[in-house]
């Protein structure tokens, strides 16, 4: 087949027709002097607000920029990123969830990247455009590594990756159909096995530090400790479904510090309780006082602890449901 793009954009949603206007927005206003054809793929994954609502509503794109919707029944994040990265008729392609808005600058910067590191995956960080308070704001930057994003070009080879703005070369993947497992159903899973794939194939994932866009969310208390509960289930999931994984040194030693909560001893007793429901309830009262009190201190230890907790509660909740239907 003959390629016509520059460069595919795959943008993955769901039922987010607030954002993804904005999203389009800041991609059209990219600097694409240097592009001669890019394609920009809108997947939506079953909305019940459908996307075509809000790019009827919308502009045309920059004469450069192709847009083409893409509409299928609820499959999962998985098959909808899968989906942009079949349907894409450029070798290079940029995944980016629906509430990323780029800079100007983030088309470029992802080409010169993949230039510098032919055959690599290549991410960039995504911080939140604004917080519920100053606290909350430290400990997001450390947890998220958002305090290391620099100015300069800068590259980190990694054993993780975030999806939201990832760039792939698709003729480094030896004719892949799929590029992550779509029978994973919650989400980060998919992201973890696709790891570990990585890995066993040698193929490099690089973090450029320089390479940043904004998550167009308003980030609360609440919504972090809920994400790392689902955190905890994906990394469950694909712990039942992927057992080869802890092959890999990162996910032998998650597994090995999973494993302590089924322990004896008072540690992990402790542990157990602060990933129940009353130790989860406990923190999250306890962490949104300290917050209320205190909004511009520094929290970080505490919230850590929340956040540890709920990652617990979410792995220990997903082998306990696994277990009562076996």
């Amino acid at each position: 087949m003959t390629l016509r793009f520059d460069l595919t954009i795959s943008i993955s949603s769901f039922n987010r027709d607030d954002k993804i206007g904005q999203t389009l927005e800041h991609l059209f206003r990219s600097d694409i002097s240097r592009f001669e054809r890019i394609e920009v793929l809108v997947i939506d994954d079953g909305s019940p607000r459908p996307v075509r609502n809000v790019i009827d509503r919308m502009g045309p794109p920059p004469e450069k920029m192709h847009l083409r919707l893409i509409e299928q029944e609820n499959a999962g994040i998985g098959a909808t990123r899968n989906r942009g990265f079949c349907e894409a008729r450029s070798d290079l392609v940029l995944f980016l969830d629906d509430d990323i808005l780029v800079k100007p600058t983030t088309l470029n910067e992802f080409v010169d990247a993949q230039r510098r590191h032919a055959g690599s995956v290549v991410f960039g960080s995504y911080p939140f455009v604004s917080h519920e308070t100053r606290a909350l704001e430290r400990f997001a930057s450390r947890l998220y590594g958002y305090d290391r994003i620099t100015e300069e070009p800068r590259y980190e080879k990694v054993d993780a990756i975030t999806s939201g703005l990832l760039c792939v070369d698709r003729t480094k993947f030896g004719g892949w159909e799929k590029l992550y497992r779509d029978d994973l159903t919650i989400p980060a899973a998919e992201e973890h096995e696709v790891i570990f794939r990585f890995d066993k194939l040698k193929i490099p994932i690089v973090h450029a530090r320089h390479i940043f866009a904004t998550h167009n969310h308003h980030l609360e208390l609440k919504w972090i400790a809920s994400q790392q509960f689902k955190y905890g289930e994906a990394t469950a999931e694909v712990f039942a479904k992927v057992p080869d994984i802890i092959e890999m040194e990162r996910f032998a030693r998650l597994r090995v510090t999973l494993d302590r909560l089924k322990g004896k001893g008072i540690k992990n007793f402790m542990r157990r309780f602060l990933a129940s429901s009353a130790g989860r309830t406990f923190l999250i009262g306890v962490s949104t006082l300290a917050q209320t009190m205190s909004p511009n201190g520094d929290h970080r230890k505490l919230f850590g602890y929340l956040t540890t907790a709920y990652f617990w509660g979410g792995f220990l909740n997903y082998n306990k449901a696994r277990a009562r239907q076996e």
